[in-house]
């Protein structure tokens, strides 16, 4: 009888570990899935963002020169 028993407990605990195991890759696809979607998406808002930093970019050069700001 805890032969028996003994081997239920070893089964559901592998069942259970086969569940974990499935679970995690499923969710490392999504992931991953996603992360990629979100890399080749294209959205309005990268094209004003370039502008900006490239204008960030032109006023701290003209700061460090003195171009802007006076010396």
């Amino acid at each position: 009888m805890a032969r028996l028993l003994f081997l239920i407990c070893l089964g559901l605990a592998i069942l259970a570990l086969a569940a974990a195991a499935f679970t995690a890759v499923i969710r490392a696809a999504r992931v991953g899935r996603d992360t990629v979607h979100d890399l080749t998406r294209e959205t309005k808002e990268d094209g004003m963002e370039k502008v900006s930093y490239a204008a960030l970019m032109l006023l701290m050069l003209g700061v460090t020169s003195g171009l802007l700001g006076g010396l």
